[in-house]
């Protein structure tokens, strides 16, 4: 070993001597941990900064995935919540068209089937009152107006207008809907409905009222109105379409039972006639069946036989009635053609064909349903039926 790389010896009392590779290896180990000491620095800071911004880049990924998803969820919500609405809306709107159309078709067959005025007045009445909180029924007689009968939520006395008339000239909304032939909407002022019709009702003067025509002579073209109904709202506007359709099937209601009598009656023109089956004319055997457009012998048929007549008379109105109020466009057509059977073909053939299935079995019955169609659809011109028509029923 060379003296220069030995270490000299300490001994007590005397200094160490440091060489220069040991003084080298001493700075080289601190620069060493020194350095390795800053690489953990930089390495945790670093690694903190990946942390940190892991965490960030995590959380605006998972923000931004659930701001999707909450905004799908949402749409998805309000969408099936629209669906179901539209589905419950749809299934209200049908039920509410069922009943309406379960009511009106109540109230024709009540109209249809009434046999004396009151059951008529009954039965127009009440098929209002379903659509309007009060409703009173005023016949027209040589420009007076008589009260009839009427309906209402709560009480209200009318008796004082029993016995009594108002002429329509004291009550200018009621002459404008005679003039008109057309539904009025009006005040219920004393000035509308004058002074007396005013007191009687009790209405507040600012409310608005409907009043409707009921209008008869269609067969004849003699339109002419019967009758005038007052309707109310009870704080909400009543729907005049729904109540001027029930006017209407009530005038031609009223047409078709009078039409069937085929006699003049004694009330005015423009009153409210008598309502009564049609009695078949004595004349005929019942034994043999009558020939068309001749009517049995009434008094010979048995009770069995007098019933099915009147049924099959019904019958005949009832579905004439219904080809003028329902097919009025084709009505008009055909009579101005000269050809209803060709206009209402289908109409007619399905009312002969159950004409004949439910009452042509017995050997004393008519064909009413052709008679009804000459007499009411024609006009008494058997011609305005066409040279289509098959005639009537053997």
């Amino acid at each position: 070993m060379k003296d220069q790389d030995r270490e000299p010896l300490q001994t007590e009392g005397e200094s160490v001597e440091v060489t220069p590779r040991q003084l080298f290896a001493g700075e080289r180990h601190m620069a060493q941990e020194q350095i390795a000491a800053a690489w953990q620095l930089h390495v945790e800071s670093l690694q903190d900064q990946l942390e940190r911004g892991w965490r960030d880049h995590v959380r605006r990924a998972l923000d931004e995935r659930f701001d999707s998803l909450e905004a799908a969820f949402e749409q998805e919500v309000e969408s099936r919540v629209a669906e179901r609405m539209d589905e419950e809306n749809a299934r209200t709107i049908a039920v509410a068209m069922r009943a309406l159309t379960e009511r009106l078709n109540q109230t024709a067959r009540r109209l249809d089937q009434a046999e004396t005025t009151d059951a008529w007045a009954a039965a127009l009445l009440d098929g209002v009152f379903a659509f309007a909180s009060r409703a009173v029924l005023f016949s027209l007689i040589k420009g007076e107006l008589q009260y009839e009968d009427h309906r209402t939520m709560g009480t209200l006395d009318l008796s004082v207008l029993e016995n009594a008339r108002l002429p329509i000239t004291h009550a200018p909304a009621f002459g404008s809907a005679v003039e008109t032939m057309d539904a009025v909407i009006c005040v219920a002022s004393p000035g509308e409905l004058s002074e007396d019709l005013a007191a009687v009702l009790g209405v507040p003067p600012e409310k608005r009222v409907c009043l409707l025509p009921v209008i008869i002579g269609q067969s004849e073209k003699k339109r002419r109105v019967a009758a005038i109904l007052y309707a109310e709202g009870n704080g909400e506007p009543v729907d005049i379409n729904v109540l001027e359709v029930i006017t209407a099937m009530a005038g031609a209601a009223l047409d078709a039972h009078q039409s069937a009598q085929r006699v003049a009656t004694a009330a005015p023109a423009g009153a409210i006639m008598s309502i009564a089956p049609v009695i078949p004319i004595p004349g005929g055997v019942k034994s043999e069946a009558p020939a068309a457009g001749e009517t049995p012998d009434w008094e010979a048929l048995n009770r069995e036989e007098q019933e099915l007549h009147a049924r099959a008379q019904r019958f005949a109105r009832v579905r004439v009635a219904e080809m003028r109020l329902y097919q009025a466009q084709s009505v008009r057509r055909g009579r101005e053609d000269g050809r209803l059977y060709q206009a209402l073909r289908g109409e007619m053939d399905r009312g002969r064909a159950q004409f004949k299935h439910e009452f042509m079995h017995v050997p004393s019955m008519i064909d009413y349903f052709h008679l009804e169609l000459v007499r009411t659809l024609a006009n008494d011109d058997p011609t305005l039926l066409g040279p289509e028509y098959p005639g009537p029923l053997a």
